[in-house]
């Protein structure tokens, strides 16, 4: 007897169970595209003990004809496909005619429905391995979906599931994302009895936004509107700082559809390269316009991932778009103010009241954990004039001095400006060395005598697979025989930093990057570190022309707010923190004054 055999359909639709039906939030996904597709103006999604024990989905849409009622559970049962060109212009969210199907094959389903052309509603009955039964029902317009103890007759599968937390978890952010994209759809979701999400139909989306994310993000979120060949791209984008320490805030569709796509994350992520810190991912919400013949959305059972016919180009749009709203492009030299430091400074940053505003005491203090001037050694530069004015950020400062070498410190009228003076420096340097290698130019400082560096083999070896792209940016590297290699020339902005300790750990991290990133992501990852290894170092004390010069390069810099690997490089504190700080302003400062001139409370 051969061992090749087909399998029996109960278990063949088990299989296509698992590949559709992977938690409670794939079937709230499901049930929620099926109300879309109904043309519902407002979902109500309900769950218990994470959606395991109970899910129900209830829209009010266009419902299910009756005659329809005895194939809507069978699989590949569908009204939005019927010939082979449909499949290439999908419009519709769910079409394969396998989502019902497939959650009746592994749990309890109750549908009741109500079509405007059927006199009275449906109620639908399955239950695992039995056929449907239908009965008359009662309910408006629309669709209820209801789902009871999910995996209960799949043992294997259930056990899989993660806790009722993690699983109710999982479903707020099915409902989130795509609440997120559809701002005209009223959305409600209620946990265990406790309502945790209610957004009304009609909102605009930057306040469906401020409703799933809160009003500190909703307030750094800048819009999106960019279109180019063939590609539109719409959202919102927040700016630099704000951001998560994951990508759970990385919304991303094509034609309103919600997906998970590296390749478009990626290029998002890229905008943000020299403003977010290493190990923060950036915030947002865009959706993608392609035309249907160039997106196939039939690659995956449950539709997350899409095949794009051309990724690179799309990709290389939404970069584009999110780069252009981040960092508009201004007149050379023109510089900016001081009050843009409030939405694309470092975190601590405190902002600014409106004239006549004064905050609520009980607002938390964006400076609480900065101790001033605490054990810090205040150092004058050199010169004499370090009370004169200089002029930055379209405002007057004094220089006041350096704190441990490191930062510099500048007065103006409504309080200080904090300056960290390597990471100013370096992101001078990082645009400097960009501008230059995208002009071809990069300026070159011959060495007198090359610098030989004894390596590993491994090591040797790497690095003169990387000696195109280094000579690109002004070092020349040549083999000296054996596992040494001798450095002749450096990019000029290194300068005498060039010792043989300082370019025995560049080669180090060079190593570190390695070849096998993609050409742009690995040249950009060296002008950074040439950059890093050649600016202003902490401990280093400047004179005051030394400062002078530094502020005024900063000007003529658009990122000013950040190193090229995203760290702050300033900061700006208000007198009234500081008051407040010292007990100046607030209840306790008008007591203690009421209380000296013997004033009545």
């Amino acid at each position: 007897m051969g061992r090749i055999r087909v399998l029996p359909g109960e278990l063949v639709a088990l299989i296509s169970a698992g590949e559709v039906i992977e938690n409670p939030a794939s079937i709230v996904k499901e049930l929620i595209e099926n109300a879309l597709d109904a043309e519902a103006t407002r979902i109500d999604i309900d769950v218990r003990d994470g959606g395991i024990e109970y899910i129900s989905v209830s829209d009010n849409g266009t419902g299910i004809l009756r005659e329809d009622c005895t194939v809507c559970l069978k699989r590949h049962s569908t009204s939005k496909v019927s010939t082979r060109e449909d499949i290439d212009g999908i419009t519709t969210y769910g079409f394969r005619g396998e989502a019902l199907a497939s959650v009746a094959a592994v749990a309890e389903m109750r549908i009741t429905t109500k079509s405007p052309d059927d006199g009275i509603g449906t109620v639908i009955v399955s239950r695992v391995g039995e056929d449907p039964v239908i009965i008359d029902g009662a309910r408006p317009q629309g669709t209820t979906v209801e789902v009871f103890r999910l995996f209960e007759e799949v043992p294997a599968r259930r056990k899989h599931l993660e806790s009722p937390r993690v699983e109710g978890q999982r479903v707020m952010e099915a409902v989130m994302k795509h609440a997120a994209l559809r701002p005209e759809i009223g959305f409600r979701l209620t946990r265990d009895g406790q309502r945790v999400l209610d957004c009304p139909s009609g909102q605009r989306m930057i306040d469906r936004l401020t409703t799933l994310w809160g009003v500190d993000i909703a307030d750094s979120l800048v819009s999106v509107d960019h279109h180019d060949r063939g590609v539109r791209v719409q959202g919102f984008v927040a700016r630099s700082p704000v951001s998560r320490g994951n990508r759970g805030r990385e919304y991303v569709s094509i034609n309103k559809r919600p997906i998970i796509d590296h390749n478009l994350s990626s290029a998002v992520e890229s905008a943000y390269r020299t403003v977010l810190m290493k190990g923060q991912f950036p915030i947002f919400a865009l959706d993608i316009t392609l035309q249907y013949k160039d997106v196939d959305v039939n690659v995956h059972p449950t539709k997350r991932e899409i095949r794009i016919l051309e990724p690179e180009r799309v990709a290389r749009v939404v970069r584009q778009a999110v780069e252009e709203v981040l960092f508009p492009k201004t007149p050379e030299y023109e510089d900016t103010t001081l009050d843009e430091l409030d939405h694309s400074g470092a975190p601590g940053v405190t902002e600014r009241p409106p004239a006549g505003e004064e905050r609520q005491e009980s607002e938390p203090r964006a400076i609480e954990d900065v101790p001033l001037f605490e054990q810090t050694l205040l150092e004058t530069p050199a010169g004499d004039d370090s009370g004169e004015p200089v002029e930055f950020l379209q405002g007057t400062f004094r220089i006041v001095g350096q704190i441990h070498n490191l930062y510099i410190l500048l007065e103006f009228d409504d309080g200080l400006l904090i300056v960290d003076q390597h990471a100013a420096h370096e992101r001078i340097l990082y645009e400097r060395l960009k501008r230059e290698l995208e002009e071809g130019a990069v300026a070159v400082q011959e060495l007198l005598q090359p610098i030989i560096l004894n390596l590993s083999v491994d090591d040797a070896a790497r690095i003169m697979e990387m000696r195109d792209g280094l000579h690109e940016l002004g070092y020349d590297i040549e083999s000296f025989g054996g596992n040494d290699i001798a450095v002749s020339a450096i990019p000029e902005i290194l300068g005498r930093r060039a010792t043989e300790s300082e370019m025995m750990s560049f080669i180090d991290r060079s190593v570190e990057i390695g070849a096998a990133l993609a050409r742009e992501t690995f040249m950009d990852e060296f002008v950074k570190l040439t950059a890093c290894h050649s600016a202003i170092r902490a401990g280093q004390k400047l004179s005051m022309e030394d400062i002078r010069s530094l502020i005024q390069d900063l000007k003529s810099i658009e990122k000013k707010y950040n190193c090229c690997h995203g760290r702050p490089s300033m900061l700006k504190i208000y007198k009234r923190d500081l008051d407040r700080r010292f007990g100046r302003l607030g209840s306790e400062a008008l007591a203690r004054f009421r209380a000296r001139h013997g004033l009545s409370s």
